[in-house]
């Protein structure tokens, strides 16, 4: 199973943590009526954030993880519970070289947020 592309091509690499996020984004009007009451003017619901994390990747696989990451925007596909496809944005990258056997084989740690616009 495919739980995660990016531009239409799977990510490669060995995937060990897979987390997401859904929120509702909330306008100006939010707030508490006289009696008590809340309100809420939500301007978009479940918007997604993904968290990733990546270990053992090859030089190979974490050089085209990262070209891919590159762009301002890019279409993700992923899974929670059914595919769904957005337009999102990398946040933080935090990598790591865990073993370096010579100057062109070394294995890499990756995690990724990836949130929609």
């Amino acid at each position: 199973m495919d739980i995660l592309k990016i531009n239409d091509k799977v990510v490669p690499g060995r995937i060990v943590s897979y987390k997401g996020q859904m929120i509702d984004v909330d306008g100006d009007g939010a707030g508490t009526t006289e009696d008590g009451y809340t309100i809420r003017d939500v301007r978009r619901r479940n918007k997604c954030k993904i968290m990733i994390k990546f270990d053992g990747l090859t030089l190979e696989d974490f050089s085209a993880i990262m070209e891919a990451l590159d762009s301002t925007s890019f279409e993700v596909t992923f899974f929670c519970g059914s595919y769904r496809t957005i337009t999102a944005y990398a946040g933080d990258k935090n990598w790591e070289m865990i073993h370096s056997y010579n100057e062109e084989v070394s294995l890499w740690k990756l995690d990724v947020n990836i949130i929609e616009y």
